[in-house]
């Protein structure tokens, strides 16, 4: 009797220490969601103002001349969504680039193709999600291929929004967003490592508040609200 008694002392202790274990992790997310939200509010209302004028540095595509670069700050909230998908995971996933582009856009706007704009960021924030667990050399590169995701799926929008709905259209729309594609890439990837590196420690594998699949329903619901808005 004093055996089973023990032992199922040691089973309540371990569930207790599991608990708590969930709970502080929770309690770190938390904080750090806020951080990076506050951090990426910040950051995208100052650099708002204070972005340097786009180099003078030409491209001829399609016979068109313009900038090799077409600068803004996309790249805060770029790598803020990527970190939050690999390093938070769950509904922290979502939460903290919506939260990050809904607070920013009331004071500096945004255009027709918000919803394309945010639907993007959670898209981007899904593939870092994708990631947990894998090397960050993976990572890297998947980040590269959501940003690139990430500019095909907004400039759909653009398409939709702004040219002409036939080919040529579709074609000058992607011809003329390569040069913010070019700044995406290579903004974003200086960044990135600054802002995930020190935080390669602490992903907990297994302790995800959804699974990886649960991540595609949020977003492609965002996505399929993108554009019926502008139909």
């Amino acid at each position: 009797m004093k055996v089973m008694k023990l032992n199922g002392n040691w089973k309540n202790s371990v569930k207790d220490l599991k608990g708590s274990h969930i709970l502080n992790s929770m309690r770190r997310k938390i904080l750090l969601s806020l951080g990076l939200i506050i951090a990426g509010v910040i950051a995208r209302l100052w650099l708002y103002n204070i972005m340097p004028a786009t180099p003078h540095i030409y491209i001829t595509l399609a016979g068109i001349k313009q900038p090799m670069f077409m600068m803004d700050v996309f790249f805060v909230v770029a790598a803020i969504s990527l970190v939050a998908g690999r390093y938070l995971g769950g509904h922290f996933t979502f939460i903290i680039p919506l939260a990050i582009m809904g607070i920013t856009d009331v004071i500096i706007g945004n255009t027709a193709i918000f919803l394309f704009t945010w639907s993007g960021f959670a898209m981007m924030a899904a593939i870092g999600h994708y990631s947990t667990g894998k090397s960050f050399t993976t990572f890297f590169g998947g980040s590269i291929a959501a940003v690139v995701a990430y500019d095909i799926w907004t400039n759909f929008g653009s398409w939709l929004g702004w040219y002409a709905h036939d080919l040529n259209g579709l074609l000058l729309c992607y011809t003329l967003a390569i040069p913010f594609m070019l700044w995406h890439i290579v903004s974003t990837m200086l960044l990135l490592p600054v802002m995930a590196m020190p935080l390669e420690g602490l992903q907990e594998h297994g302790h995800e508040i959804i699974s990886k699949k649960a991540v595609v329903s949020p977003l492609m619901a965002l996505m399929a609200a993108s554009i019926i808005s502008l139909l």
